[in-house]
């Protein structure tokens, strides 16, 4: 197996780090605090729920729920989510857990559908359309409410910036309202459009406003994470120069994504020797492999747009964008046109603002603007 996971959670043997921020969400959920978690995508904020998850779940104490509502659209997606991920999680309860999701619960049903493929069946909750969302809403968490006096759940619901989205406008009122109804369950909420989220939680209009911790999840150290690849390569037998596992660090930001699919590609080529050309290799590999792509981001946005990005790019990072020397630098025109290229691209996530300084989210992508236009 690889041990550089790019994808879900494979368990402690393959997770770097994160030991200050595991103890935190711990500590959160131990004193019954619900937590709001943020992050820019790709920085690992995924495998550190379920990193904590597992450690919940293996303690015996604690049923946890992990949920991610990225693709949700409505009221009704999100009910379905929710509702097929708690009901599931009960299936293996008493018969009187079970009898009480069909006391508690009229508005969703069970459904079995079939893989096209493999034939496989599949175990999920349809929503009724006809039924009023609150209502079934409020069927949910009060069964929540009931079992949840038998156990201490703790809930993840990722990426819950996208209620933001929904047509429906009184879907925080009516989550916060059946959420501060609950005892013994404790609620992550995470994403990564810190805008969206810190409209959510920190805006004295809303409901939400002041109802949970904030955790930022920032980089791991290149400390942290220089050992936890110096350890895999050695498990791997990989010799190697320490300047490459700089250079690693320092090409993919920290980011860790990047950071792991770097690694992986390392791992996979069986390379038994890495030095500094090697990894270099492996970079170039990698920008070429994305090059189709990145070319295919010139047709979503406009001239303006791509030499802004390009601009930002070569600078990894600037705060003076309107400055006459960056404007000069790049053949940028004016300040205001400046301004609402970078509003739009920010509203596309194509980059995104840290400490007051504009980066280009996508690290490859960033690293290949560089390397094509170089000067």
């Amino acid at each position: 197996m690889n041990p550089f996971i790019i994808k879900d959670y494979a368990g402690p043997a393959y997770f770097c780090n994160r030991t200050e921020e595991t103890e935190r969400i711990e500590n959160s959920i131990k004193n019954e605090r619900n937590l709001t978690i943020s992050s820019i995508r790709k920085m690992g904020k995924t495998g550190l729920i379920k990193h904590v998850m597992f450690g919940l779940d293996k303690s015996g104490k604690y049923e946890t729920i992990y949920l991610d509502i990225y693709d949700t659209q409505n009221i009704g997606d999100f009910i379905n989510k929710f509702g097929t991920a708690l009901l599931s999680k009960t299936e293996s309860f008493s018969r009187k857990i079970s009898r009480m999701a069909d006391t508690f619960i009229k508005s969703i049903r069970p459904k079995i559908s079939y893989d096209p493929l493999t034939g496989a069946p599949s175990f999920s909750f349809f929503f009724d359309p006809e039924t009023k969302g609150e209502k079934t809403l409020q069927e949910l968490f009060a069964f929540l409410g009931s079992i949840s006096q038998e156990k201490q759940f703790v809930i993840a619901i990722d990426e819950f910036q996208q209620i933001t989205e929904y047509p429906e406008t009184n879907l925080e009122a009516a989550l916060r309202s059946n959420i501060s109804n609950l005892h013994n369950v404790q609620f992550i909420f995470s994403g990564s459009n810190k805008h969206l989220l810190a409209s959510i939680f920190s805006s004295a209009k809303r409901p939400f406003y002041q109802s949970t911790e904030l955790m930022n999840l920032e980089e791991i150290s290149s400390e942290a994470y220089g050992k936890f690849i110096a350890d895999k390569f050695k498990q791997l037998k990989i010799r190697y120069d320490k300047e490459a596992i700089q250079m690693i660090l320092r090409w993919t930001k920290l980011h860790t994504y990047y950071v792991q699919y770097t690694c992986n590609k390392i791992a996979g080529n069986e390379i038994e020797y890495l030095d500094e050309e090697e990894v270099k290799k492996i970079f170039l590999q990698i920008l070429t492999e994305y090059e189709p792509f990145y070319y295919e981001y010139r047709n979503m946005l406009t001239l303006h747009q791509w030499k802004l990005v390009t601009a930002l790019a070569r600078e990894s990072g600037i705060s003076q964008v309107t400055s006459g020397v960056f404007m000069q630098k790049y053949g940028l025109s004016t300040a205001s046109t400046i301004r609402r290229g970078i509003k739009a691209l920010l509203e596309k996530e194509v980059i995104y603002n840290k400490a007051g300084s504009y980066y280009v989210y996508d690290v490859f992508f960033s690293n290949w603007l560089e390397w094509k236009y170089a000067i």
